[in-house]
């Protein structure tokens, strides 16, 4: 959704014991820092404790824009992150997350539901039933061991509710209290049945909760109305508040004069407008910011560096634009083209700039050594998840189902996290499930971002991990040998068309004289190792899995070669 990103942060307010007025007020900061580095370019964050020591950001225009948010986001008046609006009986429960689904999908969803409901408790039913039957018989076996007038004590003394028992029946009751009712621990360690029972029935169990759709609903902000008044907050302090404030933005980025005109959606609206208002200010065409900070992160993207470097940040702190003019010119054109990232994309990868070869000639060293000029094209290795989703493409092993919910990743005792693959090959980088703790290793090796509220620039680094990975994984190793037998099924078994083929599919070009004259000798020197290796370990050679094994060592070596990981 529009406003989805800003529910993305770490939000810990759906448990009540972490629940406080303090926790909510770092749930803001956060949706605060996102608008800050990610669309204005500003480093607002000082301004929450006090004035901002370098950019003329006072703190009251700080809690302006916390009290912009504060229709959806209400300081005392909370709504838990975990919660779906109206998924309960109570009209005043209202959650963060709105339902997206029509009537009868959501019928649809609740006879799911309790159909898998029905059969877990079918489940349990099963060991509930032989509990009670070996609770009953330790009883009998308990009171039979007694002698007589001991049972006949401890028989009267069930009978009777816990509340009415005397104080010698109550003692006499919690003596054999472990022996009457044991654990379920000690009932399986003393009946091997019952263990067996309830590891095949928790087994189940898991495997029918794993089977529950989730509730189709999406996470946006909402406005909820006129919200709860907001005051500067003296250093920070929740429980030291200074002047009222309403909703506004930066000064410093308006001219002084117009105010911030705040007018609902529409006639008898039950939101605020605020965050509207918030919209329709960032947009405006005449915006000091917003264009230029969107524009130079694309900028970025394409050419490894951004116009301005510190992409969340053009303040005082920041460093200033190699280039103003091209920013400018950039930030007027895309506003002219409907903010359309795509025609920004576009744009850009059809200029000459973006055309240029990456070779660093003595002559471009000596006038632009740092290529602050951009007198070539920066070499840039593929983003991470490039990477890996050009690996499969290649092999003709990715999947392009699209949505649903994330594929899931396995922890290998060796550590590794990986995918797993799927009927159709490996679905996109982009649907493997990311948790903190369990981030996909090669995802991770890459210069995955870290799960923070937002990536304001992805790190890149060169490490010998990578290099090991390419050569060493599993995973890798699979591709390698699927872009073998792809090669093999279109081009056949000739190896010059092999080798054409191999090139066009990993490199984008054909092969050069030379290169066709290494790889062809590489591929007979490999099939004939092969051929004799498999010949040592299992009996007759095999030419047909000896051609196999050389041309997929090759696809690997052209699959860790610079020519593929990086943008030529």
């Amino acid at each position: 959704t529009a406003t989805g990103f800003l529910r993305m942060a770490p939000d810990g307010t759906g448990s009540d014991v972490v629940n406080t007025v303090v926790e909510r007020m770092e749930v803001i900061t956060d949706e605060l820092h996102v608008l800050g580095s990610g669309v204005l370019g500003l480093t607002i964050g000082c301004a929450r404790c006090h004035s901002h020591k370098y950019d003329p950001i006072p703190q009251r225009d700080y809690y302006r824009l916390v009290a912009t948010f504060a229709g959806a986001f209400d300081l005392h008046d909370w709504l838990k992150s975990t919660s779906v609006r109206g998924q309960t009986d109570n009209p005043d429960d209202m959650g963060r997350l709105i339902p997206l689904a029509t009537e009868e999908e959501r019928a649809e969803h609740a006879r799911q539901v309790a159909a898998i409901e029905q059969q877990i408790a079918d489940e349990e039913a099963k060991v509930d039933k032989a509990r009670a039957e070996l609770l009953k018989l330790t009883r009998e076996k308990v009171l039979a061991s007694l002698e007589e007038a001991e049972r006949q004590q401890l028989t009267e003394a069930l009978a009777v509710a816990g509340p009415q028992r005397t104080d010698g029946q109550k003692q006499l009751v919690k003596t054999y209290q472990p022996q009457l009712k044991p654990t379920d621990a000690v009932l399986m360690q003393q009946h091997s049945s019952f263990r067996k029972l309830s590891g095949q029935v928790s087994k189940k169990v898991s495997a029918l909760k794993k089977t529950l759709p989730p509730v189709p609903a999406v996470r946006a902000l909402w406005d909820r109305g006129v919200p709860s008044p907001v005051y500067i907050f003296r250093r920070g302090e929740h429980n030291n508040p200074g002047r009222l404030v309403g909703p506004g933005v930066p000064s410093v980025l308006t001219d002084g004069r117009t105010p911030f005109e705040v007018t609902p959606p529409f006639p008898d609206a039950p939101q605020t407008g605020r965050r509207l208002a918030l919209a329709r200010w960032l947009v405006q065409p005449d915006h000091p910011l917003t264009s230029r900070v969107m524009v130079n992160r694309i900028w970025n993207h394409h050419f490894g560096r951004g116009i301005v470097r510190t992409l969340d940040n053009f303040g005082n702190t920041g460093m200033r634009p190699t280039h103003p003019e091209l920013l400018d010119w950039l930030a007027v054109r895309f506003v002219e083209e409907g903010w359309s990232i795509k025609a920004m994309h576009r744009l850009m990868l059809q200029s000459s700039t973006y055309r240029q070869v990456s070779e660093v000639t003595e002559q471009l060293e000596a006038e632009d050594e740092l290529n602050e000029l951009f007198s070539r094209m920066p070499l840039q290795r593929m983003d991470a998840e490039v990477l890996r989703d050009s690996l499969l493409a290649v092999a003709g092993e990715l999947e392009l189902r699209r949505f649903g919910p994330p594929d899931a990743v396995a922890v290998r005792k060796d550590g590794l996290v990986t995918s797993k693959r799927g009927d159709a090959g490996w679905r996109r980088s982009v649907y493997v499930l990311h948790r903190r703790k369990e981030m996909p290793t090669m995802l991770e090796t890459f210069d995955l971002p870290q799960m923070i509220p937002n990536c304001v620039a992805r790190p890149s680094s060169t490490v010998a991990s990578q290099a090991l990975h390419m050569m060493n994984n599993g995973m890798v190793r699979e591709v390698a040998g699927s872009f073998a037998g792809r090669v093999r099924e279109e081009a056949g078994e000739e190896a010059g068309a092999q080798i054409e083929l191999m090139y066009q599919l990993a490199l984008s070009r054909n092969p050069t004289s030379e290169e066709t004259r290494l790889t062809e000798e590489a591929l007979t020197g490999l099939t004939a190792a092969w051929t004799k290796q498999i010949g040592t370990e299992d009996g007759p050679a095999d030419e047909a899995e000896a051609r196999q094994r050389s041309l997929a060592n090759v696809c690997h070596s052209l699959l860790n070669s610079a020519a593929f990981l990086y943008i030529d």
